[in-house]
């Protein structure tokens, strides 16, 4: 059975059973002997041992030490070195059977080599947190921290004197010394501050060949006739340009390479795609089969993850998430964007020296995996939405039942202390000729059978609420379901308080006609007795205690509502609060709530007890505090909180405690 195409095969790579490999688990970071069995078949199939005569036992020595060179860590490990050594030797591979270069072996030497050690040493940071801790390296190495030092280590373990390969490079002609210069520039070239330049500077130099500046024979595909028609070599340079190219290896991807194999380069423009290749060969892990992409995308996000750790803890400034969920939530999109205007670019443009069959397949893959991520994003950003919905709701559900029982609790203590106050007022005016005492007590016998009616719905609300929040419930029932029940709990909340009141202005009406309550506040009965009524139906005494409390109590029961719909219903409660308290004193005749007098400023004359809800929210809940705030006072307190962070940081950088040194 035929194997579908690899472009990332070569014949020396490890075989295995599976389409997708799976390394042991003492091979998570690179299995050593793996490793070296690889990097001698590849430099091998390159001819590069045989042409400059490095011993198979010298070779194993030195792929033994870069093994060494690299640490335990999740992405920068040495199954990375490896992998990037097998890409690098596919893409050259390719480069070079289509003619292009040519090559020589000091050049493909000098590619291996920094392919297979250019992250030697890594130890999880990247340069940012190098730069912001005053790390040792970033003082010794002000620009490309990090790849400086892995080509430090690099250079140690070529030149080493029993097991490096240095001594194998003739010096004759400066060829080591050559050697080392184009090792160092190829993996300084693998730091992405410089990608933006590097790779602008590559499109720039290809597109100056697609635009005929050396000639439309530079463009002839495989079967063309390079004495043919001058329209048709003009045609297929010169006009088409690079779009022709691009269009090329897309839709004819079986034929051969856009540019011609007998195409000689000069020394800058094959050191440049020498570099070029690096880096592709660097990031080739986004453009291969997708479980092998999302192998190394997992890895590198808990590298990231580490890092961003190590920077909480060391109090530096964050450059990387520092919390699996976080990292996690922004996984698919950071793979997509990163391989959409990062990856595929620069594979676009060095496919154009490859085989038509390998770019085809290679940008087909990038094309899947970027499909893929980006419908992973999608799903991933409807999944955690709805997941945050629904422990939102569950949340709501139990903040609903802690408010309806706190309601519960307060009415049934109040009931409680009111029917001891009617057995009181009842003992008080017995035989008395008032004819407005029994309906007094008519009214408080009324209230108490509201507020014990009261306490039992909401006792069942609070029990619908606790049930609806049980995961079994509300694997069952629709998010949507769940909403409507929170909004019939809240219209519900809010008729019973507004009628609260008014049941509290008719039966102080009542009470004052029957003469149980003067309007000053002092009772014609027993002071111990009203007062205890008083205390449990909330009247006068208090205006600014009783209403925030109710509020408060609205406020932990209604969490889906903002802290200004609260505020809201606060105000509206305390200005007809206000406007019944005042018709208590004036219109003693009218027990309805059509005959009221409002006036305006009886409205406005609860101002403090307004303002006493947002006191509570600075003290008990900032950020609902903050949700009230308006819009102009939010930019000023934010103006004001990034100059007190900037001068913290100044203060820092000038000798704090960034000021530190760190050990590599």
């Amino acid at each position: 059975m035929e194997h579908p195409y690899d472009p990332w095969d070569f014949p020396g790579a490890p075989r295995v059973n599976d389409q997708n490999r799976h390394n042991p688990y003492n091979g998570y970071h690179g299995n050593e002997l793996e490793f070296v069995e690889t990097c001698l078949a590849i430099f091998h199939e390159a001819g590069l041992l045989t042409h400059f005569g490095i011993e198979d036992g010298l070779a194993r020595r030195f792929f033994a030490n870069m093994y060494a060179s690299y640490g335990a860590m999740p992405y920068h490990c040495a199954l990375h070195g490896q992998e990037v050594l097998a890409a690098a030797h596919c893409l050259t591979r390719e480069i070079v059977e289509c003619g292009h270069g040519p090559f020589t072996k000091l050049e493909i030497l000098a590619l291996y080599v920094a392919a297979l050690g250019h992250d030697a040493g890594h130890f999880g940071v990247n340069n940012a947190y190098l730069q912001n801790s005053r790390h040792a390296l970033y003082k010794l190495y002000t620009e490309s921290t990090l790849e400086h030092y892995h080509a430090q280590i690099l250079a140690q373990t070529v030149t080493h004197p029993a097991d490096g390969i240095a001594t194998c490079i003739p010096e004759a002609g400066g060829a080591r010394a050559d050697f080392f210069r184009l090792l160092e520039d190829i993996v300084l070239a693998t730091d992405m501050s410089r990608h933006k330049h590097l790779v602008g500077e590559f499109q720039w130099w290809v597109e100056e060949l697609a635009g005929g500046s050396v000639g439309a024979g530079v463009f002839l595909r495989q079967g063309d006739s390079a004495r043919g028609s001058d329209g048709e070599r003009a045609g297929g340079a010169s006009s088409g340009g690079i779009t022709e190219l691009l269009r090329f290896g897309g839709e004819r991807a079986d034929r051969a390479p856009a540019l011609v194999r007998a195409r000689r380069l000069d020394t800058e423009r094959r050191e440049m795609l020498l570099i070029i290749c690096m880096k592709c060969a660097d990031l080739s892990g986004l453009v291969m089969d997708l479980p092998r992409a999302d192998f190394w995308g997992y890895r590198i996000m808990m590298e990231n993850l580490k890092q961003g750790e190590r920077e909480m803890r060391e109090r530096v400034e964050q450059t990387t998430p520092t919390t699996r969920e976080g990292a996690l939530a922004n996984y698919f999109a950071h793979q997509a964007g990163f391989l959409e205007h990062v990856v595929l670019p620069m594979f676009d443009t060095l496919t154009l020296f490859t085989s038509g069959r390998f770019r085809k397949k290679v940008l087909a893959l990038g094309s899947e995996n970027l499909a893929a991520w980006r419908k992973g994003h999608g799903e991933a950003m409807m999944t955690r939405a709805k997941m945050q919905r629904e422990a939102a709701l569950t949340r709501h559900l139990m903040r609903c039942c802690a408010g309806f029982l706190m309601v519960v609790v307060f009415i049934i203590s109040r009931g409680m202390l009111l029917r001891k106050t009617m057995n009181e007022m009842a003992g008080e005016f017995r035989g008395s000729a008032n004819p407005y005492a029994a309906q007094a007590l008519d009214d408080l016998a009324v209230l108490r059978f509201v507020f014990r009616w009261i306490a039992l719905v909401f006792g069942f609300l609070a029990a619908c609420c606790l049930t609806l929040a049980s995961p079994i419930v509300g694997a069952r029932c629709s998010a949507s379901c769940r909403e409507a029940v929170i909004n019939v709990f809240f219209v519900v909340q809010v008729v019973v308080r507004y009628s609260m009141n008014v049941l509290r202005y008719a039966t102080v009406k009542s009470m004052t006609r029957a003469g149980m309550f003067d309007i000053v506040g002092d009772p014609f009965v027993r002071k111990s007795a009203a007062q205890l009524y008083l205390n449990g139906v909330g009247v006068t005494n208090n205006h600014v205690v009783t209403p925030c409390l109710f509020t408060l109590i609205y406020y932990i029961g209604l969490p889906y509502y903002s802290p200004g719909v609260h505020w809201f219903m606060h105000c509206t409660n305390v200005a007809l609060r206000f406007v019944l308290d005042h018709n208590l004193k004036v219109n003693e005749a009218d027990t309805s709530m059509l005959g009221l007098v409002w006036r305006m400023e009886d409205v406005t004359r609860g101002w403090l007890t307004m303002l006493a809800f947002p006191l509570a929210l600075a003290v008990f809940d900032r950020r609902g505090f903050w949700a009230l705030m308006p819009r102009p006072v939010k930019k000023q307190f934010s103006r004001m909180r990034r100059w007190q962070y900037t001068r913290r940081v100044r203060a820092r950088a000038d000798g704090g405690i960034r000021g530190k040194s760190h050990d590599a």
